[in-house]
């Protein structure tokens, strides 16, 4: 197995820098509508911009 690592982002410190998991893109289509998620990146339910929520098939 591929050992796949992102580099972390640093502040000027050296510290880590966090980001919020909704600043992140979410992969998830709805499968019924095909609009994405709206809530980042993440497992489980998602939601789109009018609300509906759905399930991963995963």
């Amino acid at each position: 197995m591929d050992d796949v690592r992102q580099e972390v982002e640093k502040d000027s410190k050296g510290w880590p820098i966090l980001r919020s998991a909704q600043d992140l893109d979410c992969d998830g289509k709805n499968p019924t509508t095909g609009r994405t998620c709206v809530l980042g990146y993440h497992r489980g339910n998602h939601r789109d911009e009018t609300g509906t929520e759905w399930l991963d098939d995963e």
